[in-house]
């Protein structure tokens, strides 16, 4: 096997790769809405993080938004999400919220407005899936 080849093949496992990882995590919050655990939690903390999005819409800024929620053994889970709001608000209030969480994997959870199909993730999943098809379709092998 020459170098070209064996770079050629590592090119495609990486994209192979990079393609799984893109598609699972567009799929990630559809189905935290459809297997997840429901809970109650709290937000603990929202900041804004750095200054004005170099966005066409002005007055727009990225915040942090922080929460926890208990499991039914007492374990204290935490999460964060981002979201987008003004130069006065996040647009989320402190307080109880509801939570998707995977009951084997807590680690994995959501704020229950987020875990639901949405452009970005149908984006996600199609880049995912574009990429593996790209990795896995089979070259013509061109003779000299």
């Amino acid at each position: 096997m020459h170098c070209k080849d064996v770079k050629n093949v590592f090119a495609r496992i990486l994209l192979a790769f990079i393609g799984i990882l893109l598609l699972l995590y567009g799929t990630m919050m559809p189905l935290l809405s459809m297997i997840g655990e429901k809970t109650w939690g709290e937000i603990t903390v929202v900041r804004r993080e750095g200054g004005e999005r170099n966005v066409a819409v002005p007055n727009r800024y990225t915040y942090s938004v922080g929460y926890e929620f208990s499991l039914d053994n007492g374990a204290i889970v935490y999460g964060n999400t981002k979201v987008i709001g003004n130069a006065y608000s996040a647009g989320i209030p402190m307080g109880r919220t509801a939570i998707r969480y995977l009951k084997v994997f807590p680690h994995l959870n959501a704020l229950e407005q987020d875990a639901r199909l949405s452009i970005g993730t149908v984006i996600l999943m199609a880049a995912g899936i574009l990429l593996l098809v790209v990795a896995l379709r089979k070259r013509d092998k061109k003779k000299n």
